[in-house]
């Protein structure tokens, strides 16, 4: 997960040793503006907007193009330049600036290979200890339904060769801030958190799952913040590069943290589980990992027919295959197109 920001740090501080506090990318003359839709047009592009973190995608066969709106950054190929002027959003149209043509005519352009990589999983089961979490009517509680499933979940990532590690292994309390510094600590790749539900209603069953709603900050807002609050980047980094870093990469953690939570709706639905539709929420687990994340509800403990095949060994195997099958498949999707092996 860290190659591409390892490799930008380091492209980023090389070029700050002779221009403190500058962004290095290399800056073309604008001459003006040009609208989102008739630069497409023009140059073959296809394009997405994700209002969420204020990110407009370019694609065509070759290329990717990311550019953050309000911002001169933009990734090509997944490499960072600064272009004279900022993209915006104006009259209701996305404005770019006319130096991003000349921009791509001066690259030799490779196929976009995404620096995504899972090698390691922290899997975090919910409460513990002094904290039971939910506990049913008929006395189950959330804590251990959730340690058992995390411990089938560990086994089965394990046996796709993945590297896991437990944020705890038994029934101890853990702070939630104590979770996510385990994610950093072992430089997590994503991160899982296991939880079971619970309703004033006891109809209500189903697997429910959760990934961050995004800051309603401006994300280059969130990302200065975060530049002046962790210590996450070399030190000798200027603080306006090190808020692109955090920027870059807060907005590919949301990303792969929706396309890791469609893929368990769908894997779920298709093994034949009651599942509802991804939804945000503000988690702390989530909003503090600095990594790919996402929170997954695996049934009620108030229902009575749920609370009682979660207590079945067989069902907790399940939900733990169901898991581990879609973020299988969320790292064949980027190791398929980089054409690098698993280890």
């Amino acid at each position: 997960m860290r190659n591409l920001i390892i490799f930008l740090s380091v492209f980023f501080f090389s070029a700050c040793a002779t221009t403190p506090g500058r962004f290095p990318g290399r800056s073309y003359e604008a001459g003006g503006y040009v609208s989102l839709e008739d630069f497409c047009l023009k140059n073959g592009f296809r394009w997405g907007f994700d209002t969420l973190d204020d990110v407009v995608n370019l694609y065509s066969e070759q290329k990717e193009i990311k550019i953050l709106l309000n911002s001169s950054l933009v990734l090509l190929n997944n490499s960072p330049f600064s272009l004279r002027n900022k993209s915006l959003y104006h009259r209701g149209e996305i404005m770019l600036p006319s130096g991003l043509k000349d921009l791509i005519a001066q690259q030799e352009l490779k196929f976009f290979k995404p620096a995504f990589r899972i090698k390691t999983v922290v899997v975090d089961p919910g409460h513990g200890g002094k904290d039971p979490g939910a506990v049913s009517p008929w006395g189950v509680k959330e804590k251990d339904i959730n340690l058992r499933v995390s411990r089938f979940l560990k086994s089965e990532l394990e046996r796709q060769g993945y590297r896991v590690v437990l944020t705890r292994d038994r029934d101890v309390y853990l702070t939630l801030r104590e979770r996510v510094n385990i994610a950093k600590h072992y430089d997590a790749d994503f991160f899982i958190s296991v939880h079971a539900n619970a309703n004033t209603s006891r109809k209500v069953r189903g697997v429910e799952i959760y990934y961050l709603t995004p800051s309603r900050l401006n994300s280059m807002e969130r990302a200065s913040k975060l530049a002046r609050l962790e210590d996450f980047y070399d030190k000798r980094l200027p603080h306006d590069i090190k808020t692109i870093l955090w920027d870059i990469l807060l907005t590919r953690n949301h990303s792969l943290s929706v396309e890791m939570s469609n893929l368990l709706y769908s894997t779920f639905k298709n093994l034949g589980f009651t599942v509802k539709s991804p939804r945000k929420a503000p988690f702390y687990v989530l909003r503090f990992a600095y990594v790919p994340s996402v929170l997954v509800e695996i049934g009620y403990l108030t229902n009575y027919y749920e609370q009682k095949t979660l207590r079945k060994q067989y069902y907790q195997k399940q939900i733990s295959q169901g898991i581990a099958m879609a973020l299988e498949e969320l790292d064949k999707r980027y190791t398929d197109r980089q054409n690098v092996k698993k280890y």
